[in-house]
Parts: structure tokens; C-alpha cells; sequence
């Protein structure tokens, strides 16, 4: 089978059906010209709220279609996205990337489902979990210097401080500083202050990209949209955060409590260097925590207002901008109290 990257001239739409189909198969004639094209059957598992996500299977082989939403090259660098992807194929962390067409992605299929929230909050699955992120972090190499403030900045430029509904530009006035500019560059300084290590992240793992193999019991990850070097601490702190859902409106009573925050940290730290694992690191990042949590829900806030003004997907991300927006500064404000405290 022909594992070399292969670019096609096609756009596959993400409102006609049978358009994307055909699209499809006009790709895969040449990608797989061994497969008959009119017994090729299609399967759809869009979940990601901000794309379109396909199978294409003949016989027993399937090959995934990934279709950009549109404008989501505003708030995903997709250049970066095929960079990582084939640098986690390589150290077998993700799915074999076949292919690019003008908007979307080809690859492999990895077998197994998306966690349902309520295993993700079932502590059985922590550990797998854990050690899944330890040895992403352990195991890519990365240059030391993240980019995370970078893309959050990066947001920011394309934030429009003018909503076109007057009820938007209301409650985005009533509910977010003026300066975001400003609350970036706050958590920054923190956060390069407490000197946590960098590594390669998903920057994402939230239940739709947790996939479990029932078969082998292995927890993999998918959907590397966000991948890039980050704060380890980061990939964790954003990681439980998820535990509040995305259907509707977060609920942040359900995420874990800090005995299950601490014991996650612990398998985490075990998994990634059982040799230099230690209190003083553990309790390092434990106190470091809230502080990460709050840079997590500033990028997603940030990314969510941008998405408010661009996306053609039918999703309240004001709303969920705000739910963001609110926990930022409740774990900032905890994280500077404990500061404080101590």
C-alpha cells in the first residue's frame, strides 16, 4: 500500500452529500485505484464542532475523510496540523496521514470509540489516560519553546471588537475586558515564572478525541488540530477541564475533585519518569494547576469568541466564550490566592 503523502485538487463540499461523495471517490481512484468505486460505502462521525469527519470503506478497509469547517483556517494553523500529524505517525501517536485536498485531510482509521463522558469520569479510565499523555510527552521531540501565548495572541488579531448584531456586541462588552491583550500577557508572565517543563502536546483532549480499543484496552488519541509544544502541565490542566462536557453549556461541578486531580498528576508523573518521580515535583505542580487551568479556558474563550463571529456552525460560542471566560478568572483569582496564601 502506497504510504507516500499525495496532494489532490479537490474541494469537498460540506453541504451536498452527494458532491462530497463524489469528490471522494474522485480522490480515491487514485489513492486506492484498486477499490471499486461504486461498491465504496460512506460513513459519517461528525462530532468535532468544527468539521466534517467521514469513513470510506471497501471491504475491510477504511480510510478516514476530514473536511474543514469554513473559516477554520482563522483559528487552526493547517500547515502545523500536517507537520505534527506526521511527526506523531512517526513515533505512532496518531492515525498514517495519506493525503491533503484543498480543504481537508486523508488518513488512517484507528480502531475503537470516542470515550462517552461519563467513562472518562469513571476513574478505571484515569490511568490509561495519564499514562497515554505521559508518553506523548516523553516521546516527541520538541525544540523547548512553546507556542501557546503565541496562538493565543495570534486569536486575538483575528477578533473582530466589533460584533455586526448589536444583542452580541452588548453582551461581549458586558461580559469580557476590553484589553484581552492585556489578561494574555498576565498569565504569561506567570507562567513563565513557574518554569513547568515543555514537551509535545494535543492541547485538546477533550472526550471526543479519547478513543478507546475495547479489544486491546489502550487509550489512543485523535484529532490533532491543536498539537504543538506546550507546558506539559498544559496538556493536563486543559485535559481536566473537559470533564465539564461540550454539549450545551459546561457543567464545571462534574469536573474531578482534588484527590482524583492529585492521583491523575501522580500516574502521570510515574509513567513519564518513574526514576525522578517525587513529592517536590508533584506538589510543584499541583500548587502550578489552577494556574494552567486558567491559561486553558483563556485560549479556549479567546478561540471561542473568534469562532462566534466566523463560524457557519450551528453552536452558541458566545455563550460558551463566557463559560470560559467566567472559569479563567475563577482559577486564576484560586491560583493567586494560594500564591498569596503561602
Amino acid at each position: 500500500m502506497a504510504t507516500e503523502f499525495q496532494t489532490f485538487n479537490e474541494d469537498l463540499s460540506l453541504t451536498s452529500q452527494t458532491e462530497c461523495e463524489d469528490s471522494a471517490r474522485a480522490i480515491l481512484a487514485k489513492l486506492r485505484p484498486e477499490w471499486t468505486s461504486s461498491e465504496i460505502k460512506f460513513e459519517y462521525f461528525s462530532v468535532g464542532i468544527t468539521n466534517k469527519i467521514f469513513s470510506a470503506g471497501f471491504g475491510t478497509e477504511h480510510v478516514i475523510f476530514r473536511v474543514f469547517g469554513h473559516n477554520t483556517s482563522k483559528v487552526i494553523d493547517r500547515e502545523n496540523e500536517v507537520t505534527a500529524w506526521r511527526q506523531l505517525a512517526e513515533h505512532g501517536f496518531a492515525a498514517p496521514l495519506y493525503g491533503k485536498f484543498n480543504n481537508g485531510l486523508i488518513c488512517g482509521f484507528l480502531e475503537g470509540k470516542s470515550l462517552k463522558i461519563e467513562q472518562m469520569r469513571d476513574s478505571r479510565f484515569h490511568m490509561n489516560i495519564a499514562k497515554r499523555i505521559a508518553q506523548l510527552h516523553a516521546s516527541v521531540p520538541t525544540n523547548g519553546k512553546t507556542l501557546v501565548f503565541e496562538k493565543m495572541q495570534e486569536f486575538l488579531k483575528q477578533l473582530d471588537p466589533k460584533f455586526e448584531d448589536a444583542t452580541k456586541q452588548e453582551f461581549f462588552v458586558t461580559n469580557f475586558p476590553q484589553n484581552l491583550a492585556a489578561e494574555i500577557e498576565k498569565v504569561e508572565k506567570l507562567v513563565i515564572k513557574s518554569k513547568e517543563p515543555v514537551a509535545f502536546c494535543h492541547n485538546d483532549l477533550l472526550v471526543h478525541n479519547i478513543v478507546f480499543n475495547g479489544e486491546t484496552k489502550r487509550i489512543e488519541f485523535i484529532d490533532y488540530e491543536y498539537a504543538f509544544p506546550n507546558y506539559a502541565l498544559y496538556d493536563i490542566a486543559n485535559h481536566f477541564c473537559e470533564y465539564a462536557g461540550v454539549e450545551g453549556t459546561p457543567d464545571y461541578t462534574k469536573c474531578l475533585t482534588k484527590d482524583e486531580k492529585w492521583l491523575f498528576i501522580n500516574d502521570y508523573l510515574h509513567f513519564k519518569d518513574s526514576k525522578n518521580h517525587c513529592d517536590v515535583r508533584m506538589k510543584a505542580m499541583y500548587k502550578h494547576l489552577p494556574l494552567f487551568e486558567a491559561t486553558a479556558h483563556l485560549f479556549w474563550a479567546i478561540w471561542a469568541l473568534v469562532q462566534a463571529q466566523n463560524s457557519t456552525i450551528d453552536f452558541d460560542y458566545l455563550t460558551y466564550a463566557h463559560a470560559r471566560y467566567e472559569q479563567y478568572e475563577k482559577r486564576f483569582q484560586k491560583y493567586i490566592g494560594s500564591v498569596n496564601h503561602h
